[in-house]
Formats: C-alpha cells, structure tokens, sequence
C-alpha cells in the first residue's frame, strides 16, 4: 500500500502472473457461467495479449496447452469456491464493486483521453461518501495494517476520482458493452480461483499428526535435531576439534570448501543483522554459542579485526536538465575508517524445517486443486485460434480447423 488506490486493487489480483494478465485483457462474451470456455472466448483473450506473447503462443502448440490448462483450472476453482460461498461474503462483493468501478474507469479514459476529474470534484465525492470509502478500504486491505496518513490522503482523493470516473462510465453505458462484462467475467472468475486457493491454504494445514509422519521419515527436516546437531558441533570445538575440519565435514553453504571462510566483511554486508551483531561482539579467536539466523544455526570464530580506510564514492557525472533522472543506486558507503572482520563458522541450514508446515500445505492445496478440476469439469476445445499477422494458415494437409496456426513456409 504505498503508491496509489489502483496499486492496492491491482495487488489483489491473480493466482498467477499469467492468469492476471490474462483476466485483466480478456475482452468478450456474455454467459456467468464458468463451466464452459469456447474457442471463441480463448481466441479474443489471445487477441488482448503483447504482440510477442501472442505470436508465441500462435507458434507454440504447449504454450496453447498451457495457456488452456490454465484457464480451465481457473475456471473450475471459480466453481469450487461458489460452491463454498465465497462470492457471498460481504468482503468479496464489495472487491467485486471496486474491481468494476476500476475496469469502467480504465475504459472510459481509453474511450475519453481527454476527459478530466478535478480535485475539487474528487475530493468532493470522498468527503460526501467518507463511509464508503473506509468500507471499501478495509475489503482491500482485508482489515489488515492501515496505510501512513499522508498515504491515506492520497488515496482517497484517487479514490474519490475513481468513483466520479465510474459513475460517468455507467451514464455513457459502458457497463452495457459485453467486451466489457466479459471481461469482468474472467475478473470475477480469477478473483473467485484466489479465494479457493486462499480458503483450502486455511482448510489444509498439515496436522500434528502428519507433521510428526513426516519429520520420522525426514529427519533432516527435524529442527529440533539440526539444534541438536549444532550443540553436538560446538561441544566438539570447545573440546579441541580443528573448526576448519568441521566446517569442511558439516557446513551447508558454499564456504564448505574452505573451511567456513566468509571473508572480510564490514556491518550491514552480511544480510542478517543478529548474525552480524554476535559476530562484532567476539573477540580474536572466540568462538560463539550456536546463533540461530533466518538461514539456519551457525557456530562463529572471529579470526581478525582490522580498520580500513574507505575512499569517498566518485561523483556521478552530471545530467542535463532535460535528461530523466537516473536510476536509484544503493547506499554508498561511508568514507574513512571503518571497521571489518574475519570470521569463520560451521553452517548447519534450516530452510526445509523452517518451511515445513508451508511446503506441506502447498502439496496438500495442489493436490485438491488437481481434484476440483474433475470435481468441476470446463468444457472447452482442444485446440483455439491465435491469430497473428504474417503466419500461414493455409498449409495444405493441416486441418486449420482445428484452430492451430501455422508458421510460414521456409
């Protein structure tokens, strides 16, 4: 929620980039009816895409499977998740109310370039309607962490803009036009499949039960015993063990090979900040109790200290005026002394445990996925037409029929 009120409604969107994109171009039909994709359909929602997109897909016979099987899937999860109710909540439809308002919008300016909404007027519209506005961003934001108040600001106004938008849209009929109500459809129906997938995510956490099965076949997922294995490392340091020999036997990350070695490295190199705070804290030669990090467990040895002298980063080059600013570059870093470490440690990583409930539930949601498209079939063709400018469809023995397009001769 930083840069506008669209920017929050587009982050809504999709299942997967490619279905977002497809649902957001998609532009003919009529039926509500999701239990049906014709040639028809697929062909119009090709004709939407980028020139290159298309032509590919045009080219490409498991793109187009690909494509279809996507949009089948779609289309089955939008049935499942009527079936559940979920496009009867009152959070669903009032995103089904922001969705259109945007989409009328979007086609009325392509329709009226040159049309304009005050400020006065927008802000006019959100202090009338100040309820609605604060209805509509709890749906977006689904009661979640408020946005900065110079943000909110913001976003009201483009908020109240949006609504005077839609409202001359709807006097221009623009709702009527069934490009466009088709193209709600797929909207709707993306929408409905991100809320399926969002409800079994909830429905299909693994159980105790399944989480314990898994850990007695995978103990190496097991973080109990990676913290285990961890202490058992440290003991054997503490005891007299070569660390370098250790790291080279146990760590799991590229410094392996040498014996743990990360180097030289100054505060705000590393990534993880605990990391870095034990490892400043050591003295030359200490060596550190097992730290847990978002990568895993480590044991550190502070091999050096040293100051070294930082020259001031090189001024950039001028820009003439006329010139687009140039693109953001990282922080530089400081000038003068600063001071560097070199520091050693056994990696032991927690990736998989970490992760596990989540891996789990993505295997038990994909697999109900994979059942809710033959608990809800898509009657839809086998093949569809892509056309493309510059591509034969007139080969002699291809049935062009079928939809298929046909590269040109060599």
């Amino acid at each position: 929620m930083k840069a506008s009120f669209k920017v929050v409604l587009t982050f809504v969107i999709g299942i997967s980039s490619a279905i977002a994109i497809i649902a957001a171009q998609s532009c003919q039909g009529k039926s509500d009816s999701y239990s049906t994709l014709s040639q028809s359909d697929l062909t119009s929602i090709a004709e939407t895409l980028p020139e290159q997109q298309k032509r590919a897909l045009a080219q490409n016979e498991n793109q187009r499977k690909a494509f279809l099987k996507q949009m089948t899937q779609m289309f089955s999860l939008a049935q499942a998740a009527q079936k559940e109710g979920l496009d009867k909540t009152e959070n669903f439809k009032r995103q089904t109310l922001i969705f259109t308002d945007n989409l009328l919008v979007s086609e009325y300016f392509k329709r009226n370039p040159d049309s304009k909404v005050s400020e006065e007027e927008a802000k006019a519209y959100a202090a009338k309607h100040e309820k609605d506005f604060q209805t509509d961003l709890q749906a977006i934001t689904e009661g979640g962490e408020q946005p900065p108040a110079d943000q909110l600001d913001m976003m009201k106004l483009q908020w109240g803009e949006m609504k005077v938008r839609a409202e001359q849209a709807r006097k221009a009929g623009i709702d009527k036009d069934p490009a466009l109500q088709l193209q709600m459809k797929f909207q709707r129906a993306n929408r409905l499949a991100n809320a399926y997938s969002a409800f079994l995510e909830k429905k299909l956490k693994p159980t105790p039960e399944e989480l314990k099965k898994y850990l007695e076949e995978h103990p190496e997922a097991d973080l109990a015993k990676i913290k285990a294995k961890a202490d058992d490392l440290l003991k054997r340091v503490k005891a007299g063990e070569s660390f370098e020999a250790l790291a080279k036997q146990n760590s799991e990350d590229g410094t392996r090979d040498l014996g743990g070695d990360l180097g030289w490295y100054a505060k705000g190199k590393w990534g993880d900040p605990e990391f870095e705070k034990a490892t400043f804290a050591l003295k030359k030669g200490e060596t550190s109790e097992v730290l847990k990090t978002k990568f895993g467990y480590h044991i550190v040895r502070l091999d050096d200290r040293r100051i070294v002298e930082k020259k001031p980063s090189p001024t950039p080059p001028s820009q003439p005026v006329s010139a687009p600013p140039p693109p953001p570059s990282p922080s530089p870093e400081p000038a003068g002394p600063v001071e560097e470490v070199r520091a050693r440690h056994i990696f032991l990583s927690t990736q998989e445990a970490d992760g596990l409930e989540t891996v789990l539930s993505k295997k038990k949601v994909q697999r109900a996925m994979e059942d809710t498209t033959l608990e809800f079939p898509v009657q839809a063709p086998a093949d569809f037409t892509v056309n493309v400018g510059g591509l034969r469809r007139d080969s002699p023995g291809i049935d062009t029929g079928s939809g298929r397009i046909i590269t040109p001769k060599q």
